[in-house]
C-alpha cells in the first residue's frame, strides 16, 4: 500500500522502544501505518519528513524486556530528490514530545533521556539523486519502571533549503519496559508451531501448558507468513506482509506479548511470493541490506527471530542487479549477514528438497553453526539421518519428523506415531515441528499429550479457551474428556435413503432424501473407556432396547462406535441382533436393505467440537449402520416398513 503524504519537517517526532530496529521500506508492503492526513501541511520546494521503517504507524508500542536493551531506526525522506548532498542531524527532543502532548490531549512521560543515544551523533546524508536517508540507530537501554508506558521523541532538521513546518509536527512511538521472557525449557527437544494467520490467531498456542511445570507446550511460534519481494520502485528485495499479518503487527501488544509473557518465542516465516527475490539469490550486498530490514523488524515488533522458507520465488536465470542465479550458497550469506546483524535472535529453515536450504560456510562459519534450527517440510515422514547433507548440522538442531495438524490430516493423526516420536528424542533430535493448527476446530489436548509424554514425561492441559483469528479476548470452548460425551443427544443424518412407490404401485429402489433427525442417550459403561448409546438409527425399538456399544480413545479424544453384536439369543428373546454396514442392493419391487459384515473392521468416529456439539463421520455416501438378525441364512433389518434408512454422517447436539 503506498501513499507519499508531504510532512513539512519541523519537530517530527519519533519514539523507538524494546526490541529494535525501523525498516526502510516497511511503508511500502504493510498496510499498518495510519497517517493522520488531517494534520499535514503542503509547501512549495523542497521539504522532508521523519519517517518510521518497518510501517510502524504513531504510537505503536514497543517493548524492553528485562535488562535488555532496544533500537529504533528512523530515515529521512525528501519530497524531491536531492541535486546535492543533504545532511539531516535527528535529535531526541523532550519538547517535541511536550508539543504532542499540547495538541493532542495526552500526557505521555518522556523515557529517561540518559538511558537514549543516537548512533553518529543523529547525523545522516541524502546523497545527491537520492530522495531518502540512511537509516540512525535509537539506542533505548533498560531503566524505565516495569509495566509502565512511556514515549521517546526525535525530531529532525536538514540543511540546504529544506523547509521546516511551522506545525512543528511529531511522530511518536511508545515504550514499554517488560520483565524478561521466562524460559519454556522442558527438556532437549524444542517444540515449534508454523501457524497460517490469514486465519487462525497464534494467540492459540498459548492456551496449552503442561501438566506438571505448567510452562507452555510450545517453544517457538511463527508467523506463517510474510514475503521476500522486489520493491518495484527500488528494485531491491523488501519484506511484504498482507492485510492478516499486518494486523498481528499493528495489534504486537494483544497478540505476540501474551504468549512472550508465557516464556513462547515468537517469530515471523518469510516466504518467497512469485518473483525473482527469494532468500537463495541475493548478492552479498543485497543480503546485508535485506538483514537490516529484518532487524527493523525484529526491532520494532519485538519479534525473537525469522524462519525462512524458501518456496514460490520465480528465481530467473538471467537475475537483475542485485540478484543472483539461485544457490544454496547465497542461502547460506544471507543467514551469515542475519546472524551477524542479529546475534541474539533466533534464526530458522523449512527445508524439503535439499537444495532449498542453506549449505556450505561463509566466512569459516557453516551452515549448520549459523542456523538455530532446521526442519524437515515433507509432513507425516520420518526423515532420520537427512541433517547429514547440510554441512556442520547437528541432530541437536533438526527436526525430521513436521507434523500438519488439520482438517486435511484429520486433526494431525493421518501417519502419527508415537513410536516415532520417542526414536526422535533417543538418536538426539532437537526438534518436533507442527503445522497449520485449527485450534477452532479440534482439540490438540490429547495429541500433544501422546508427544509431551515422550518428550518431557508429562501431560498436556488445555484451557479449553480458544481465539478467533482477529479477536483479543478468548471464547470459552468445550474441551474433550469422556464425560463430554454422556448425557441427552438430539441427532441429525447429513442423509438418509428412502423407498417410493411408482405408479403401479410398486416399490422401487432406494435414492437419497434429506437428512433427517433422533434422539439417543449416551450412558457410562467402563468409566473412562467406554459407553452404551441408547436409541441409535433407523430402528430405535431395537436399540433402545439393546444399545450399542462405543469405545473412547484418551489419546484422540474420540468415540467411535464398530460394527457388533447388540444381543445374544437367551430365553426372553432368542433372536440375535448384530450392528451391520448396510446400504441398498437389488431393484424395483426386488429392492432391500443388505448388510455388510465384511466391513466389520470400519466405524462410525468423531469429536465433540469447541461449540459443545460433535460430529460423527461414517464410510460414507449411501452407508448406514443398522441391526440385524438372521433369517434363514440371511441377515436382515428387522423390518421394511420403515420410509428412511439413515445413512452417512451425523452431527449430535446435546439436549
Amino acid at each position: 500500500m503506498k501513499y507519499m503524504n508531504n510532512i513539512k519537517l519541523g519537530l517530527l517526532a519519533a519514539i523507538f522502544a524494546c526490541a529494535g530496529t525501523v525498516l526502510t521500506s516497511c511503508e511500502d508492503d504493510i498496510t499498518i501505518n495510519a497517517v493522520d492526513t488531517g494534520k499535514l501541511d503542503t509547501v512549495d520546494g523542497v521539504y522532508g519528513y521523519v519517517k518510521s521503517a518497518a510501517g510502524a504507524r504513531e504510537l505503536t508500542p514497543i517493548s524492553l524486556f528485562g535488562d535488555r536493551a532496544g533500537t529504533g531506526h528512523l530515515y529521512f525522506e525528501l519530497s524531491k530528490v536531492a541535486e546535492k548532498d543533504i545532511t539531516v542531524t535527528f535529535k531526541v527532543d523532550a519538547a517535541a514530545l511536550e508539543a504532542y502532548n499540547t495538541t493532542h490531549g495526552t500526557s505521555y512521560t518522556m523515557y529517561p533521556v540518559d538511558k537514549l543515544s543516537l548512533a553518529n551523533g543523529g547525523t545522516v546524508t541524502i546523497k545527491a539523486g537520492e530522495k531518502k536517508s540512511s537509516g540512525v540507530e535509537l539506542t533505548i537501554n533498560a531503566g524505565g519502571s516495569i509495566g509502565g508506558t512511556f514515549a521517546v521523541a526525535v525530531s529532525a532538521t536538514a540543511n540546504d533549503g529544506v523547509e521546516i513546518s511551522a506545525n512543528n509536527q511529531t511522530y511518536v512511538y511508545l515504550v514499554k519496559p517488560l520483565a524478561a521472557i521466562p524460559d519454556s525449557k522442558k527438556g532437549d527437544v524444542r517444540t515449534f508451531c508454523f501457524v497460517e494467520v490469514n486465519n487462525e490467531s497464534i494467540l492459540n498456542c498459548g492456551e496449552y501448558t503442561m501438566k506438571g511445570s505448567n510452562k507452555p507446550f510450545f517453544d517457538v511460534v511463527s508467523i506463517f507468513a510474510a514475503n521476500i519481494n522486489v520493491d518495484s520502485e527500488t528494485g531491491r528485495a523488501h519484506i511484504f506482509c498482507n492485510d492478516q499479518v499486518s494486523f498481528l503487527l499493528k495489534n504486537a501488544d494483544q497478540i505476540i506479548r501474551p504468549l512472550q509473557a508465557k516464556g513462547i518465542k515468537v517469530n515471523m516465516t518469510i516466504l518467497g511470493n512469485h518473483d525473482e527475490s527469494g532468500m537463495s539469490s541475493l548478492s552479498k550486498e543485497a543480503a546485508e541490506d535485506f538483514a537490516k530490514e529484518l532487524k527493523a523488524y525484529a526491532d520494532i515488533y519485538g519479534l525473537d527471530g525469522f524462519d525462512f522458507d524458501d518456496e514460490y520465488s520465480n528465481y530467473s536465470e538471467n537475475p537483475s542487479p542485485g540478484f543472483e542465479e539461485r544457490s544454496s550458497a547465497n542461502y547460506c550469506r544471507l543467514i551469515y549477514e542475519c546472524r551477524k546483524i542479529m546475534p541474539d535472535k533466533l534464526l530458522g529453515i523449512y527445508e524439503y528438497l535439499l537444495y532449498d536450504a542453506p549449505n556450505g560456510s561463509v566466512e569459516g562459519k557453516s551452515a549448520g553453526e549459523l542456523v538455530d534450527y532446521m526442519c524437515y517440510g515433507t509432513y507425516q515422514r520420518y526423515a532420520k539421518g537427512r541433517e547429514e547433507n547440510f554441512a556442520g548440522l547437528p541432530k541437536s538442531k533438526y527436526g525430521p519428523y513436521s507434523l500438519k495438524i488439520n482438517n486435511e490430516y484429520n486433526g494431525g493423526w493421518s501417519g502419527f506415531n508415537q513410536e516415532t516420536i520417542q526414536d526422535l528424542k533417543d538418536a538426539g533430535y532437537g526438534l518436533q515441528v507442527f503445522y497449520n493448527p485449527e485450534p477452532r476446530t479440534f482439540s490438540y489436548d490429547h495429541y500433544f499429550t501422546a508427544v509431551s509424554k515422550v518428550l518431557y514425561n508429562d501431560e498436556v492441559e488445555w484451557t479449553g479457551k480458544y481465539y478467533n483469528r482477529t479477536d483479543f479476548t478468548s471464547i470459552q470452548g468445550t474441551k474433550l474428556a469422556y464425560e463430554s460425551y454422556l448425557g441427552e443427544w438430539a441427532a441429525t443424518s447429513s442423509n438418509s435413503l428412502y423407498i417410493y412407490i411408482d405408479e403401479d404401485n410398486n416399490p422401487r429402489w432406494w435414492d437419497w432424501s434429506g437428512s433427517q433427525k433422533f434422539n439417543v442417550r449416551i450412558e457410562e459403561k467402563e468409566a473412562g473407556k467406554s459407553y452404551y448409546i441408547y436409541g441409535w438409527g433407523t430402528y430405535p425399538e431395537i436399540t433402545e432396547k439393546y444399545p450399542l456399544v462405543a469405545e473412547y480413545d484418551a489419546v484422540k479424544g474420540y468415540i467411535s462406535i464398530y460394527p457388533q453384536v447388540i444381543h445374544e439369543g437367551d430365553a426372553a428373546d432368542p433372536e440375535t441382533w448384530e450392528v451391520h454396514w448396510g446400504t441398498y442392493a437389488g431393484s424395483g419391487a426386488n429392492c432391500y436393505w443388505r448388510a455388510y459384515p465384511q466391513y466389520a473392521n470400519y466405524a462410525i468416529e468423531g469429536s465433540i467440537n469447541l461449540d459443545g456439539s460433535f460430529g460423527l463421520v461414517g464410510v460414507g455416501n449411501r452407508w448406514g449402520l443398522d441391526p440385524y438378525h438372521e433369517v434363514d441364512g440371511t441377515l436382515v433389518v428387522p423390518h421394511m416398513d420403515v420410509k428412511y434408512h439413515i445413512t452417512e454422517n451425523y452431527t449430535l447436539v446435546k439436549n
